[in-house]
């Protein structure tokens, strides 16, 4: 496990695996959500305040930006024709 890093004084980062998700986890030690750094998708797993979940996301996106250079999904050519 990575060092945490304090996000505010009920929550904190880390990551269980050096390329992994980096968990954000209370102070009672819930895990809350998982944040993917190489998409900036955040997944909730508990119920957080929405003031919170803002703030908490905007704090994973200043100190963890998106990686550039990530190659997106293809998207399958029977997908490219239905949209069409």
């Amino acid at each position: 496990m990575e060092d945490r890093r304090v996000i505010n004084d009920s929550y904190y980062c880390c990551r269980f695996r050096a390329e992994g998700p980096i968990s954000v986890i209370t102070t009672t030690q819930y895990v809350v959500a998982e944040y993917d750094e190489r998409s900036g998708d955040i997944r909730w797993q508990r119920v957080v305040n929405a003031s919170q979940k803002e703030s908490i996301h905007n704090w994973l996106r200043d100190h963890f930006p998106v990686k550039s250079g990530v190659k997106p999904v293809p998207v399958s050519r029977k997908k490219q024709v239905a949209a069409a």
